[in-house]
């Protein structure tokens, strides 16, 4: 909700507003902002943002989770005060030493989207240089967030909610309440403002420590998570020398990404044990980012905790806090895979990490469901891969404008600018969708996925298909086997939802109801054991050509984590066009809606 009226005039006038919604990124639910046309609104880029009254009405039309004020760096302009984990979202209590400060600056402040903090907006100069400026207290938390302030002045936005506390209603001049703020809780920041005098303090510190954890994997449970838990520990008590406080509100953090996080318990029993290592101390501490690659860092060994072979065990409470933690940390939330009712069969869609089976005979339509996925999911932000060890990417292009175009493909090649027009509108406002021909080798496959992670920022990544992959093994088996477990293991390490499209047997030609059961995965058992979500694709049609050809059958033979809600749905198939959806409630058999004639819109190259 969003009290435009309470908002101050001084705010609204300015052309710095922008959109924002909840996206998760690195595993952690992230506001980021958007252009009011539905890209990402760039914070050092004017020409991103928009007035107040268009950014609201975008916002009223549904799609995003609200609006947000860009600062600008210029003398007296406005600068943002952020009191994270000070307000308890159920009683409204606010903590004493946000209180303190609240009252200090009497200037506009409101209330936070998470309802737990309060930003305060003023004019002045920041007394920092680098646009933002966070300080973590020990001060408990409110909400689940913990305490800590933030500074901004320009490159940074707020989302803005105008549920205005009671202070002032406008953005006074407050240079001197930032300067006493600087001198309360950063006492140790350069006085003379020498470049690099922060660099030592211990916020640069924490704020580098933060930046290395994010490069840290999850700990997963059951790939030697405690392991990988224990050494995140070490490195923030040891490798930066950070304090137990301060350490243990960066693990917790960190542990928002662990599969499932970390009871609060086995936090603190980590961090405690990380004290008593040996070794050396702070040799991370004073290192610039440029240089961590060439540290050695200690290979620590955690001197509690099950050994393998050894069970582990854990309280029925402390599991369920585990899970508790998961889905309050934004864990488990649902993707939809834009056909309803595949949503509702599964319970909602499928969970980032996940790792997705879509199994059929040949020609059966895989790689088309495949891609009208990604043809979804590049509509909401989210950066997918396609590996192609089946199709050039040329074919991918002539099917992805088969989904595209309205238009006959027999005009195409009388009208090209009008395809390529419908190419541009396409692309305008969608994620990249990235292409990988011809890597051949399971090991090829891995790096470019982890090669598109690090540089487009890929959270799913779809292989065409598994059986084409060359892995270690003395038979095809094996070699199955092997590709399976190993893109099974990354999804779930990389945090990224991996879909293989994968070969079944022809058992299924054989009977009358083409209904495939997992016995029919072809080559290898072990694509049943490590499948998350295993979906059986079925076109009738292509099996007895007196059927409906419009007629498409998905059945769920597997969905590990949510349950089968309903075991097959029947789709509508428009071959052309190269789509799969809810079949309409009237008028089944008249459901293509274009002019192409019957045989160009039944015929696919699947």
């Amino acid at each position: 909700m969003i009290e435009s009226t309470k908002i101050p005039e001084e705010l609204r006038v300015l052309p710095r507003w922008v959109l924002w919604k909840t996206v998760e990124r690195n595993g952690k639910p992230t506001k980021v902002p958007f252009q009011v046309g539905g890209r990402e609104a760039e914070s050092d880029n004017p020409e991103t943002w928009d007035t107040f009254e268009f950014a609201l009405t975008c916002y009223e039309d549904g799609g995003y989770d609200g609006i947000g004020f860009m600062f600008g760096k210029e003398p007296g302009g406005f600068v943002g005060v952020d009191l994270d984990g000070c307000r308890d979202p159920e009683s409204g209590t606010i903590a004493d030493w946000a209180r303190e400060i609240i009252l200090k600056f009497n200037s506009y402040s409101e209330i936070s989207p998470s309802q737990t903090g309060v930003k305060i907006f003023c004019h002045g100069k920041s007394p920092f240089d680098t646009g933002k400026n966070l300080k973590l207290l020990n001060f408990g938390s409110a909400g689940g967030k913990n305490a800590g302030i933030e500074i901004y002045d320009h490159c940074r936005y707020f989302a803005v909610t105008g549920i205005r506390i009671k202070t002032s209603p406008l953005c006074n001049e407050r240079s001197n309440e930032l300067a006493w703020l600087k001198d309360k809780f950063w006492p140790d920041a350069s006085a003379n403002g020498k470049a690099g005098g922060e660099f030592y303090g211990d916020d640069s510190v924490i704020e580098r420590a933060r930046k290395y954890l994010a490069k840290c994997p999850p700990a997963i449970s059951g790939q030697n998570g405690s392991a990988a838990a224990f050494k995140v520990a070490c490195l923030m008590v040891c490798g930066f020398g950070l304090s137990r406080e301060t350490s243990l509100v960066l693990f917790r953090e960190w542990n928002q990404t662990c599969q499932p996080p970390w009871s609060e318990r086995e936090i603190e029993h980590k961090i405690d044990d990380a004290a008593k290592q040996g070794g050396p101390r702070n040799y991370l501490r004073n290192i610039v980012p440029s240089k961590w690659e060439s540290v050695d860092v200690p290979a620590y060994k955690e001197p509690v905790g099950p050994t393998k072979g050894q069970p582990l065990v854990t309280s029925m409470v402390d599991a369920t806090e585990k899970y508790i933690a998961l889905i309050e940390s934004g864990g488990g939330k649902t993707i939809s895979l834009g056909i309803p009712q595949l949503d509702e069969a599964l319970g909602g869609g499928v969970e980032i990490g996940e790792f997705v089976i879509l199994a059929a005979r040949p020609s059966h339509g895989k790689s088309m469901l495949a891609m009208q996925f990604l043809h979804y999911w590049s509509t909401i932000a989210m950066p997918t891969m396609f590996i192609s060890e089946e199709m050039p990417a040329v074919t991918l292009g002539k099917r992805a404008l088969q989904f595209i175009s309205k238009h006959p493909q027999k005009t195409w090649r009388e009208s090209p600018e009008t395809v390529r027009e419908e190419l541009r509108a396409y692309a305008e406002y969608r994620e990249k969708i990235v292409i990988i021909e011809n890597c051949v080798s399971l090991d090829m496959a891995v790096q470019q996925i982890e090669d598109g992670i690090k540089e487009h920022g890929i959270k799913i990544a779809v292989v065409d298909y598994l059986q084409c992959l060359k892995a270690k093994g003395k038979d095809k088996t094996e070699q199955v086997s092997n590709s399976s477990q190993t893109l099974r293991n990354l999804a779930h390490t990389r945090k990224i939802l991996i879909i293989i499209l994968c070969h079944l047997n022809r058992q299924i030609e054989g009977r009358k109801t083409f209904t495939p059961v997992m016995a029919d995965l072809k080559d290898s058992g072990q694509i049943e054991q490590d499948g998350d979500v295993i979906l059986f694709l079925v076109w009738p049609w292509q099996v007895d050509n007196k059927r409906n050809p419009k007629e498409f059958n998905i059945f769920i033979a597997k969905n590990r984590n949510r349950g089968i809600q309903k075991h097959g749905i029947t789709c509508e198939l428009d071959a052309a066009r190269q789509t799969i959806s809810d079949p309409r409630p009237e008028n089944y058999e008249d459901a293509f809606d274009d002019d192409r004639p019957m045989e160009e819109q039944s015929y696919v190259e699947f």
